[in-house]
């Protein structure tokens, strides 16, 4: 092969090369730009989402704390009960506190998060892209948290005071997440107008 040649195989490999550079530069930054729009949409979303839903959200959260203090005040009842054993004492004194008013006033709230978790609203409250991140975060455990406490009178004294202990935490950091959203709403059934289709 002859220099010249030789030197124009060289020429086009880097040709060649700084094309295929040239290229993958310009897919990155579409790329990019692509993720920093679809972020930007999802931010969005999740903001106007969070104008109808965030009264639930409080006042679920609400529920949540309420809960968990009296699931402790009436957990350090029963274990204080020398007549019975805990689990007994404690299942009686949840059905005394379940069929009060303030906890029937709370299972409504607790109902309503209940439908709220199984719509579509939710999901897309939870993948909102990285902008909100540490809201969908906030969001998951605080829907995580209020399994903790389902069934109470069917958890061991420790391991119920601990949950409780969760739960307040997860609640404090999940309503201060949220503090920005607060508004002047307090219907916590605003959010069903979200899944009726405008037109």
């Amino acid at each position: 092969m002859t220099t010249k040649k030789k030197s124009i195989t060289i020429i086009a490999f880097i040709a060649c090369l700084i094309a295929i550079a040239l290229w993958a530069v310009y897919h990155s930054h579409e790329k990019n730009e692509g993720d920093r729009q679809l972020d930007n949409a999802l931010a969005e979303r999740f903001d106007e989402i969070m104008d109808d839903a965030f009264p639930l959200i409080e006042n679920y959260a609400v529920a949540m704390n309420e809960r968990a203090d009296s699931i402790e005040a009436l957990a350090k009842r029963a274990k204080e009960d020398i007549r019975n054993a805990y689990r007994e004492s404690f299942s009686t004194l949840w059905q005394q506190y379940a069929n009060s008013d303030k906890a029937t006033n709370y299972y409504v709230l607790i109902e309503e998060y209940e439908f709220f978790k199984l719509s579509p609203i939710i999901e897309m409250l939870v993948n909102s892209g990285s902008k909100r991140e540490k809201e969908a975060d906030a969001i998951k455990k605080l829907t995580l948290a209020g399994e903790l406490l389902k069934e109470p009178y069917r958890i061991e004294y420790d391991s119920l005071m601990n949950a409780s202990k969760q739960v307040h935490e997860v609640v404090t950091d999940c309503m201060q997440t949220m503090e920005p959203y607060r508004n002047n709403k307090s219907n916590i059934r605003a959010w069903r107008d979200l899944m009726i289709p405008k037109h």
